[in-house]
């Protein structure tokens, strides 16, 4: 008989075992190394990335440098050319470029500057374009831009540097030969009058202001219907212009006559005995003129003309006619120093004469009777007719010897 084994376990524990199962830890061999793997993948990328990044803000770094550096060189090359004005640039025509090339500077820099004539003819006007750069390739090219203008040369119907005197018992008023001739009905009221000195009114009546470094004194039937203003700050001198170094105007170019004499050798010409000398070249460089006798100088005035002297004009005692009747057509200029400068003499003569007269260095004198049109610049000068003096607005928009710069002009033009 076989033997019975008994279970002694209570049900609780037959049902516990019964439906228990041992559960072993599973094989974790190869899970640290793609963990490793992956950390030094992302930290790689990190490191790349911030190397990146460090490159980069050292490339924009340096570009940044650069091209303040080659603004720099720029905004160098702009004072440069104002500073040392182009002899080229006063003899652009309007829409006229004059390109200065590319020009290094001590650091590694370099600029280039053209010079843009941009009026319409008048009173210059110029724009100033110069591109700066550096070596560097990142730099690029910087464009600034200013503006230069010429300084008008008759802002005022009379100009000195020293004492100016009005005693000749007639009139200053103005017009504008631009917009029209002259009336007597509606002149303008903008003869202004500037001394770099004293000013004397007496007798004479000026439709405008008047202006001086030193005093004004008004003595009888002195008039100054705008404003006055005396111990102002005085202005710069105006300039002495060179003589023209081609020598005297050729004989040929003055028509001989009677009562006329010329010589190249001298530059002395003379009108006399009633004579009269018609020029009608654009340009003449003399060394004096004498008009006397009731003698006649005349001008077409057009072209216009510009008579340089080197001494003096004296025609008081004839008549210079500008047949255009337009002050802008005929100027006389004083050119050269000289220790013992002589005086300028001028006259109407009971005709009309249009012109104007830069003589910085001479006295000027002016009588006659009749009417004068146009300006005067001069050391000391002197109205002792009884003439009229009608200054023309439009001389203070001539081509000007001198040219300023125009403040607020600078600008940096977008891109390269």
């Amino acid at each position: 008989m076989g033997h019975r084994v008994r279970d002694r376990r209570s049900p609780t524990e037959k049902m516990f075992n019964d439906h228990t199962e041992i559960v072993l830890p599973s094989n974790r061999k190869g899970f640290v190394l793609p963990t490793v793997i992956f950390a030094i993948t992302i930290m790689s990328l990190i490191a790349v990335v911030a190397l990146n990044t460090a490159s980069d803000e050292r490339r924009a770094s340096r570009a940044t440098r650069e091209s303040t550096l080659a603004m720099y060189a720029g905004e160098a090359g702009l004072r440069q050319t104002y500073g040392a004005w182009p002899v080229g640039a006063n003899a652009l025509n309007p829409g006229d470029s004059l390109d200065l090339g590319w020009r290094s500077l001590p650091n590694k820099a370099a600029y280039r500057a053209v010079i843009h004539r941009v009026d319409k003819g008048g009173l210059q006007q110029y724009n100033v374009v110069v591109q700066g750069r550096r070596t560097d390739p990142t730099a690029g090219i910087i464009t600034i831009v200013g503006g230069a203008a010429g300084v008008p040369i008759f802002k005022y119907a009379v100009h000195t540097e020293g004492t100016l005197y009005l005693q000749n018992g007639g009139t200053f008023d103005a017009f504008d030969s631009d917009v029209g001739p002259y009336s007597a009905l509606t002149p303008d009221t903008v003869a202004n009058i500037w001394s770099n000195v004293d000013i004397s009114v007496m007798k004479t009546t000026v439709k405008g202001s008047a202006t001086a470094a030193g005093t004004i004194t008004f003595g009888q039937f002195g008039v100054v219907t705008g404003a006055t203003a005396s111990a102002q700050a005085p202005q710069a001198p105006m300039d002495i212009l060179p003589c023209p170094v081609t020598g005297f105007t050729p004989t040929a170019k003055v028509p001989a006559g009677p009562g006329i004499s010329y010589s190249s050798l001298d530059g002395v010409v003379t009108v006399a005995n009633g004579a009269t000398l018609t020029l009608t070249d654009t340009a003449y460089f003399f060394s004096s003129i004498v008009v006397k006798d009731n003698s006649r100088l005349v001008f077409p005035g057009n072209p216009r003309v510009t008579v340089m002297l080197r001494d003096s004009l004296n025609a008081a005692a004839g008549t210079i006619t500008n047949v255009s009747a337009k002050a802008p057509a005929l100027s006389f200029a004083s050119c050269g120093t000289s220790a013992t400068p002589a005086y300028w003499a001028l006259s109407s003569s009971g005709a009309s004469a249009y012109y104007s007269v830069y003589a910085p260095n001479h006295i000027v004198y002016e009588t006659g009777a009749g009417d004068f049109y146009g300006a005067v610049v001069a050391s000391i000068y002197y109205a002792t007719g009884s003439g009229k003096f009608h200054y023309d607005a439009a001389l203070a928009r001539q081509p000007s010897n001198k040219v300023s710069v125009q403040s607020g002009s600078w600008a940096q033009l977008p891109g390269g």
